[in-house]
């Protein structure tokens, strides 16, 4: 979605914004020194002021938990919005509407009328809910509460083949459009008939409270027991998690979420206090599901059934969740006695029980080597050497950080064999770094590039191309200078803002983050003078590449002389 908003049109954004301003509408700030703001990071505990905010770099940091970003990544951590909307929030701000490239979907006014249209379906099947007796029994007899029933907005969908047809659908207009929301289906002869029928409705919103679907539980036997939408413009089953809205005005933050199966089972738990509990879509946990939940929590506690079939199910999140796992988040899982849900155990055992249970769930890497423990004789070698091999396939997805080594550590402990078998061999990269060049000092490039990610108007300094060089990261180097000629009035948020969807965003990060501990008025001076150095080892790789190749061909009279000026300004 970043994509089909123009990047000129973010940097522009950015510019007509002042991140102290934005931040300090949310967070008090207060003043430190010429150009940099402190607070109490709100994105995690603190007593002291760790949060920073450069107005000159227009880039905030938190030297405590490492949050870190310009305008928009702020809006995505603190008001919690994606990329999309936090766009737009600034764009409102500054009174500048969002353009789209030729490739995005335009769909904003037919967007925002099915969510006006299923707003319209919600309140029809509320007050259907309130004249039908045999509905109200149903939830009575499920222990839900008034209260409860109308904080998630339940209703009923009657008898009848187009009960909501008639009701809104006084148009054929209209009736195309409930169809486009996944209200109605369309018969073979061109008619519509409606999709739900004797069914209790639960309604499905996004994070931002707008209504984008249902979910329909039938009363009596039938199949199925549970009908959803359909994918539609604004309703995809893999992005979505039923509950997510109400847990976030529960809560202004979230320090667990308990991802479960079924819409009552969230609804059971919200009403006896545990207020973090979500459910999927009628799909299996995605990557989309967990990267959205850990902007917004740093623990989630997948609950399933103790069966076969529970552990299975289990197994399958697990490995979906490997490939996105960081340091700073736990994921563990909770499997349910026989012949229980989280609805039916809640009521049974109360709140502090089941609550107990979730603080014992099973971590992640428990359960990763019990499951893949009951699958080898780790008894005998082959078996251990068949756990390893099951293992590490899965381990050596996980993104290279402390927790994947722990994971590795504790395999090799298990298997009992030296941990230095479960690493592969790093064999690339060796030959980007010339022979030569290992001696050199590597501060250098690294120097150069902290002082004008944090500095972009350095790079009008550089008054000459830089020279062609073989050196690891060398290439970013060059992008960044680019990229600061093409935009001359990028700050430090804005040359991040410039790389978001790149690979070098990382890199860039941790650069914008570095203390060089040079004074204000060095600045230049040091930048000046790692680019001088770097141009000399440019200059010395020239200079073998064309004794290399003089000795195996003769150079042009161009190339004689270009080596020749190079060997005398050595």
């Amino acid at each position: 979605m970043a994509n089909h908003i123009p990047r000129e049109f973010i940097q522009l954004l950015l510019g007509r914004i002042e991140l102290v301003d934005l931040i300090d509408g949310r967070v008090p700030l207060r003043k430190k020194s010429a150009n940099n703001y402190f607070a109490c990071c709100p994105f995690h505990t603190e007593k002291s002021a760790s949060f920073s905010v450069s107005q000159n770099k227009q880039f905030y940091y938190c030297f405590g938990c490492g949050a870190h970003g310009n305008a928009i990544d702020f809006l995505m951590q603190y008001d919690r919005l994606e990329f999309p909307e936090a766009v737009e929030t600034l764009a409102r701000q500054a009174g500048m509407e969002v353009p789209r490239t030729a490739g995005a979907i335009s769909r904003p006014a037919v967007s925002n009328h099915l969510y006006e249209l299923l707003e319209s379906a919600a309140k029809y099947y509320q007050q259907q809910l309130k004249q039908s007796s045999t509905a109200i029994d149903y939830l009575k007899k499920r222990g839900l509460s008034g209260e409860i029933a109308k904080q998630f907005g339940l209703g009923f969908a009657p008898p009848g083949w187009d009960s909501l047809s008639e009701a809104l659908g006084k148009t054929a207009s209209l009736k195309q459009q409930l169809g486009d929301a996944g209200m109605l289906v369309k018969k073979d002869d061109g008619g519509y008939y409606d999709r739900f029928r004797e069914r209790i409705m639960f309604p499905i919103r996004d994070r931002r409270g707008r209504l984008i679907g249902f979910g329909g539980r039938i009363l009596e036997t039938g199949e199925p027991k549970y009908l959803n939408s359909p994918e539609t413009p604004i309703f995809q089953k893999g992005h979505e998690l039923y509950g997510f809205y109400e847990a976030q005005q529960a809560n202004r933050t979230l320090p667990r979420v308990l991802i479960v199966e079924g819409y009552m089972d969230v609804i059971a738990l919200f009403q006896h206090g545990v207020t973090y509990a979500m459910a999927t879509l009628g799909t299996a946990t995605t990557a989309t599901h967990l990267q959205r939940l850990f902007r917004h929590t740093a623990e989630i506690v997948f609950c399933f059934d103790g069966d076969s079939a529970g552990r299975t199910a289990a197994f399958r999140a697990l490995l979906v969740t490997l490939p996105i796992m960081q340091d700073d988040v736990q994921v563990r899982f909770l499997f349910l006695p026989d012949n229980e849900d989280p609805d039916s155990l809640i009521r049974k055992e109360g709140r502090d029980a089941f609550e107990n249970r979730i603080q014992n769930a099973v971590t992640l890497s428990h359960f990763f080597f019990q499951s893949l423990s009951a699958q080898s004789d780790l008894t005998s070698m082959d078996g251990r050497a068949r756990f390893i091999k099951l293992a590490t396939e899965h381990i050596h997805q996980m993104p290279e950080n402390i927790f994947r080594q722990m994971m590795l550590d504790e395999l090799a402990k298990r298997a009992r064999t030296d941990i230095k078998q479960l690493h592969p061999q790093k064999t690339k990269q060796k030959h980007f770094i010339p022979a030569k060049q290992k001696a050199r000092p590597p501060s250098t490039l690294r120097l150069a590039m902290t002082l004008l990610v944090q500095q972009p108007s350095l790079a009008h300094l550089i008054d000459k191309p830089l020279p062609l060089m073989e050196l690891r990261g060398y290439d970013l180097l060059q992008k960044i200078v680019e990229s600061i000629r093409v935009h001359p009035d990028l700050t430090t948020g804005g040359l991040l803002e410039y790389f978001r969807d790149q690979e070098d965003v990382t890199t860039l990060s941790k650069l914008a983050q570095t203390e060089h501990m040079i004074p204000e008025d060095g600045i230049q001076h040091e930048f000046l003078g790692a680019i001088s150095r770097l141009r000399k080892v440019g200059h010395e790789q020239l200079i073998e590449r064309l004794i290399a190749k003089a000795s195996q061909t003769a150079l042009s009279q161009e190339e004689k002389m270009q080596l020749d000026e190079l060997i005398r300004a050595k």
